[in-house]
């Protein structure tokens, strides 16, 4: 038995005074209607309606049951009215976690727009390392870049992370610029530490690995400073375009290898599977969509 339709049932027939009326208004057939106030009262263990065949009116039991059980249908349409309107309007706390890299260079600033944007919402911007549960520490969402394993998370993609490899006109006129990949081999690098590092430069030509093995000179676990690195001169590095597409433009680095493709990657945000997804989530996941692919499309 649903309780609160019978609860329902049983206050429209008491206001109709009759279980016809009731049915009526109800769009349920009669037979229904008397069926869900039998079981009421076969719930409780009392009878709350005298029945005649022209007349229905409420027993001692009914008279004392019929205002709290309209009072608290009552407040519990208020209530999930209450909730409903809370959740569609972007409002409250939301806590976010990203990787270090991601964050300081592309997601924090665009926190601080988006909170000028939405100032009813409350953003928590926690960037770590650490694989986030998000579930388990009450966050709302996570923007993980790369492959995302296997799991009962939702993810919702970002924007497609182009990576090329490039040095400044510096370096450049000290060391020269390579001219096929085999070349890579007598080059200096820069190159992200955010994990184990390759022997090889992660680049293929025309789909295929190629083989030019790396030459660090230095490693960071930072795109600023590697960025600022290649900038100096200091070595090649294979760098996000939306990071270096300006840089590009102005020739403050130049694009090295061209036929050859650095790897691509994924940036997405997953949550919980949640069966609604919050306002307050959802407009931040497509402000931060938006504001990333107009970047790495070159159109901001």
């Amino acid at each position: 038995m649903n309780l609160h339709t019978a609860m329902s049932v049983f206050v429209e027939v008491s206001k109709a005074g009759g279980f016809a009326e009731a049915a009526r208004k109800l769009g349920m057939s009669t037979t229904a209607v008397s069926r869900h106030v039998a079981d009421l009262e076969s719930e409780l263990g009392v009878t709350l309606l005298r029945r005649t065949t022209r007349h229905v009116s409420l027993t001692e039991a009914g008279n004392r049951y019929l205002p709290r059980a309209a009072t608290l249908l009552e407040e519990l349409a208020s209530l999930n009215a209450e909730v409903s309107s809370a959740d569609a309007t972007p409002q409250g706390r939301l806590r976010i976690t990203a990787p270090p890299a991601v964050g300081n260079d592309w997601i924090t600033e665009l926190a601080v727009d988006f909170v000028e944007t939405y100032p009813e919402i409350e953003l928590e911007l926690d960037l770590t390392e650490r694989m986030v549960d998000l579930v388990e520490e009450g966050y709302d969402a996570a923007i993980r870049s790369g492959p995302l394993p296997d799991s009962s998370l939702i993810a919702h993609r970002i924007v497609e992370m182009r990576y090329v490899l490039c040095a400044s006109p510096a370096y450049l006129k000290t060391y020269g610029a390579p001219q096929q990949a085999e070349d890579l081999a007598a080059h200096r690098c820069v190159y992200w530490c955010g994990g184990a590092m390759p022997g090889n430069w992660p680049l293929t030509r025309d789909g295929v690995p190629v083989q030019a093995p790396l030459r660090p000179r230095l490693r960071v676990s930072n795109f600023a400073a590697l960025l600022e690195s290649a900038r100096r001169g200091i070595g090649l590095a294979v760098l996000p375009l939306i990071t270096v597409r300006e840089d590009l433009e102005t020739g403050r680095l130049v694009h090295v290898l061209p036929d050859c493709e650095a790897d691509h990657g994924m940036l997405s945000l997953v949550r919980p599977p949640t069966p609604f997804e919050p306002a307050k989530l959802r407009v931040f996941i497509d402000f931060i969509t938006g504001a990333l692919r107009a970047r790495a499309e070159g159109r901001a």
